[in-house]
């Protein structure tokens, strides 16, 4: 039993082919005969290290593998930039910002006409690459329809426009010429919108009306 004890104390040494060979044919001669002893070198020799052969092998399928993480990262990267590319331009197409009354010239290019007693908007030059009309009414206190909370209908006096565009349209390289062919669009019969004395566009970014039509004044 103590022959078992220091052969298995050599075991490992002689798996790795390290011990003296006066303790290699010690080992060898007893596991001969010792069937218990014989089965821990062979258990040992099971957890020998990969020879430099398995070692590459182990290396390629760790680099194949790194290879198809990357390109699933890579795979995974390019959808949520498609995405985000996609949401971008989604919302710069849907969503509506006021032009800039300064950069389309708005005032310069808007003007009123009558068509019997029916007031009529004439939008010309740059002003006419609005993407919709966004309307307002005023009260006698300056207050107008759809923005903040004091707008009061019983004192409405004034029906008035804003001109939206997409956010994308503020982006655009090219700008309209001012030759850009102009449309007409109908505001109210002055006959019978009794209390509409003045039309005039709203700049709501600065809150400030420019009067393109005023009662008694142009009809």
């Amino acid at each position: 039993m103590k022959n078992c004890d220091i052969v298995k104390d050599l075991l490992p040494l002689y798996a790795d082919d390290v011990c003296s060979e006066e303790s290699r044919k010690a080992v060898e001669e007893h596991i001969s005969g010792c069937s218990d002893c014989k089965a821990e070198l062979e258990k040992l020799r099971k957890n020998v290290p990969v020879s430099p052969q398995k070692d590459g092998e182990v290396l390629k399928r760790i680099k194949r593998r790194l290879r198809i993480e990357k390109l699933v990262v890579g795979g995974i990267s390019a959808v949520v930039f498609v995405f985000l590319l996609l949401g971008t331009l989604f919302f710069l197409i849907n969503t509506d910002k006021s032009m800039d009354v300064e950069k389309y010239n708005i005032p310069d290019n808007l003007h009123v006409t009558m068509h019997g007693t029916e007031l009529y908007l004439v939008v010309n030059g740059e002003a006419a690459g609005f993407w919709y009309v966004f309307p307002t009414i005023s009260d006698t206190d300056g207050d107008h329809m759809g923005y903040g909370t004091g707008f009061d209908s019983e004192k409405k006096n004034g029906y008035g426009i804003t001109l939206k565009q997409r956010k994308i349209d503020s982006f655009s390289i090219t700008r309209m010429s001012n030759q850009k062919t102009g449309c007409e669009i109908m505001l109210f019969d002055i006959e019978k919108s009794a209390k509409m004395d003045k039309f005039f566009y709203y700049d709501d970014v600065n809150d400030k009306e420019y009067i393109l039509w005023e009662r008694d004044k142009n009809d």
